[in-house]
């Protein structure tokens, strides 16, 4: 009888440890406060919010150039962010077997209450961090070949000019984020004539760069690939043109102050400035709808992409 009595309360025992040690699921730390050790329990309740700067910084700081590299950071920040909830769980069930007297904010509602304010500001913190450096999805090839549909990226979202022709820039569409590259700056006249940039009164030299392949909503299409560098850009940019498309004749408009005009390095299949509202497009962009400025390519079917910068 006593033996039966002795197993039954082990075994309540390892029930009790192993549900306070689970508490860190929730939040690493959790079970440490269930337990009185407050000293403990703060720093591994704060260590995620600790870490979120750091990644933050990372993303637009250090040389995400190629796939390796990618690779071992996001192993690294994995392996960062599970260690902590591994040394909560590992020190809480260490811990467990020597229970100090609870406390009021040791029991079970004072334990409420912190998950409930932690998980709170867990929701709240990414979105302070991406005011910074933001990742994004490109979902369309609008401006393929640069980055192409399914391309990610990180923005700086710091970022507010001063706008220069060739700039890539992410803004507030009509239906949502939206990335294109700035060819015209207020005050700018603006045109297409079969295919080509008028910006000025002179055309846009562009060169053949052969031929390519893209990926579009419907599979694969095949396009000429072609060199273009708009005035004061550091360094040539790749176009892509399909053939004749509705707008590659646009009447000469005014870019008008406050404003700038966007458009799409897949030129035939890119909803731009050259497509008004009411058709799909973006019309002439306001600079207050800029959000920031790509900064680099983190991820990307082709891999030769990881780490282009966006922002030369």
């Amino acid at each position: 009888m006593t033996d039966a009595t002795s197993d039954e309360m082990s075994g309540r025992t390892r029930l009790a440890r192993t549900a306070i040690t689970a508490l860190n699921l929730i939040a690493p730390g959790l079970g440490l406060l269930r337990l009185g050790n407050w000293r403990a329990a703060v720093i591994f309740l704060l260590a995620p919010f600790a870490m979120l700067p750091l990644l933050t910084f990372g993303m637009g700081h250090l040389p995400l150039t190629s796939y390796g590299r990618v690779v071992f950071a996001l192993v690294m920040a994995i392996g960062l962010w599970g260690a902590v909830y591994v040394a909560s769980a590992l020190l809480t069930w260490r811990k467990s077997r020597f229970r100090s007297p609870a406390h009021l904010w040791s029991r079970w509602y004072g334990i409420l209450a912190v998950a409930i304010v932690v998980l709170a500001a867990s929701q709240f913190a990414p979105t302070l961090m991406h005011q910074f450096y933001k990742p994004f999805f490109a979902p369309s090839e609008s401006m393929a070949p640069t980055i192409g549909k399914g391309d990610k990226f990180i923005a700086d979202m710091r970022w507010r000019g001063p706008v220069r022709h060739g700039e890539i820039v992410i803004f507030k569409g009509p239906d949502g984020v939206r990335v294109s590259r700035i060819a015209a700056i207020p005050g700018d006249r603006i045109a297409m004539r079969d295919g080509v940039l008028v910006l000025n009164g002179h055309s846009v030299f562009q060169s053949p760069a052969g031929k390519t392949a893209f990926a579009s909503y419907d599979g694969m299409r095949s396009a000429a690939m072609l060199t273009e560098q708009l005035p004061g850009e550091t360094s040539a940019h790749r176009v892509l043109d399909r053939g004749h498309s509705e707008f590659d004749d646009t009447q000469e408009v005014v870019v008008p102050s406050n404003h700038v005009f966007l458009l799409g390095d897949n030129r035939d299949s890119s909803a731009d400035s050259r497509v008004p509202l009411e058709l799909g497009g973006v019309g002439i962009v306001p600079l207050g709808a800029i959000l920031g400025r790509p900064m680099y390519i983190h991820w990307s079917a082709d891999r030769s992409k990881i780490g282009m910068r966006l922002d030369k």
